[in-house]
């Protein structure tokens, strides 16, 4: 036992020597090898084989795309098309907030606490992962999470099912006089949702 302990701690500085010596004489400097990028360097597309770092890419493109099709109003209070008082990235002034300006970095603040409380919801309420918990999250993001649960959606998401077909009939909002209206910039956002959900963007 005493000399398979020694021979492994034999073995192990052997490897640290050689290593040593080849990091000290280095390598050809025109190989492949000797560029090596870091990781910071990299092209994000390199990166979307590891699941967590593709979920952090795919969470801050749905961050920059709810920022393009919310738009910033120059961070002080407006009148969505649904009649809502808002303010910054489609945040829904609530009847405590007192809201008259924001800076852009806060927007960003209340954006992502708002959209990390729509994937809160979506987790509560089915299972779900990856790029379709972040279709679906902002799907509930701009629909809210009860047009969610009453919707086909929930079912299909449940049952794998394609959903591309079904979110798209989703671009129609009633407005301040409670009309049914077809929005061609909510059926767009749809088909972005689809687009995650399907992870083809």
């Amino acid at each position: 036992m005493e000399f398979n302990f020694k021979f492994i701690l034999f073995t192990k500085l052997l490897l640290i020597v050689n290593l040593g010596i080849f990091g000290f004489f280095g390598t050809d400097n025109n190989s492949e090898e000797a560029k090596g990028k870091k990781l910071s360097e990299l092209n994000l597309d390199e990166l979307t084989t590891d699941p967590l770092t593709e979920w952090n890419i795919n969470y801050e493109r749905t961050i920059e795309y709810i920022k393009e099709h919310e738009g910033f109003a120059g961070g002080k209070p407006y009148i969505c098309p649904g009649g809502y008082r808002t303010i910054g990235y489609g945040h829904i002034i609530l009847e405590h907030e007192n809201f008259t300006q924001l800076s852009e970095y806060q927007a960003d603040s209340l954006l992502r606490a708002d959209f990390d409380k729509a994937l809160y919801l979506v987790e509560k309420t089915v299972e779900v992962k990856g790029s379709k918990k972040l279709a679906i999250a902002h799907f509930v993001f701009t629909r809210g999470i009860g047009t969610f649960i009453k919707s086909p959606l929930k079912a299909m998401v449940e049952k794998n099912e394609d959903i591309s077909e079904e979110i798209v009939k989703w671009c129609y909002y009633r407005n301040i006089k409670g009309e049914r209206v077809r929005s061609q910039h909510a059926y767009n956002i749809r088909k972005w949702e689809a687009k995650m959900y399907n992870n083809s963007l």
